[in-house]
């Protein structure tokens, strides 16, 4: 992929579809109210933070009433920029110990880590036990071992000099009940150890916080130039430069409404308590 090539169409496409628009006099609104699509999403379109699929453009094509040409060109823009993406993703479904050394590679590989997990735990500050769990849903026997001991050996990374790790965390991920009590609770504490490490910060949202946008999955940053996104099947890679400026934005949103240091250890103290009979 020619990342300049495919910033420029994706501006391209953006102005486009915002000069359409005023040119028919509507407001982001009323193109809202009319498309089913909500407000922030006709400005994400617009300002290029978000890459409409060709459905979406066709909807608005259609409401700015484009003549064939521009119609034509527009949603031509669109399905290219698309394949780009498509053939940009690194979809990694091999076997899973493979898997967690490739994974280990890129961490390796990165200075300032990043990590967002609002369903579950991260991998990197998994007790033994809980990710046995994990990994039991989908294995057994020697590969199941294997997979537990390449994680483990992730894990070395938070002791490696010169990285820099964020880990974000909700408080509904902590307290669900994956595991018995027991590990839910040896969990929460070993995390709340993890956090005096000088290298690694982790956050907590709590329950009552009030974050400033919903993110839609978990994921991870790798310096500025790498997001991986964790899917129920497989992994994609992000690794053009205005989708990565996304999530490094919403992983500040979600920083902003975790709590660190202290607070965060004191909320992984009283989940763990809660845990115990």
């Amino acid at each position: 992929m020619d990342p300049e090539r495919y910033v420029a169409d994706r501006e391209t496409l953006a102005a486009r579809l915002r000069e359409l628009r005023r040119a028919t006099g509507l407001t982001g609104v009323q193109a809202a109210a009319s498309t089913g699509m909500s407000q922030p999403k006709i400005s994400k379109l617009e300002n290029g933070r978000l890459l409409p699929s060709e459905h979406d453009v066709e909807i608005l094509l259609d409401l700015y009433r484009a003549d064939g040409q521009e119609r034509s060109a527009l949603l031509a823009l669109a399905a290219r920029l698309h394949a780009t993406l498509e053939s940009n993703r690194t979809i990694l479904h091999r076997g899973a110990a493979r898997k967690q050394a490739e994974i280990g590679e890129v961490e390796a590989d990165a200075t300032v880590l990043r990590y967002f997990t609002p369903g579950g735990i991260s991998g990197l500050l998994q007790t033994a036990e809980y990710m046995r769990r994990v990994f039991t849903l989908a294995l057994t026997g020697a590969e199941l071992a294997r997979t537990v001991a390449a994680r483990q050996q992730r894990q070395q990374a938070l002791h490696a000099p010169g990285k820099q790790f964020t880990f974000i965390l909700t408080e509904a991920a902590l307290r669900w009940r994956f595991c018995p009590d027991d590990v839910m609770a040896a969990q929460a504490a070993h995390i709340a150890s993890l956090s005096t490490l000088s290298n690694v910060r982790i956050g907590v949202i709590p329950l009552t916080a009030r974050p400033g946008d919903i993110p839609l999955h978990g994921y991870e940053i790798f310096d500025e130039r790498l997001v991986t996104i964790g899917l129920e099947h497989a992994t994609v890679a992000v690794t053009d430069p205005r989708d990565i400026a996304t999530y490094l934005q919403l992983f500040e949103v979600m920083a902003n409404a975790a709590e660190f240091g202290e607070s965060a250890r004191a909320r992984l103290g009283t989940i763990a308590r809660d845990f115990q009979p």
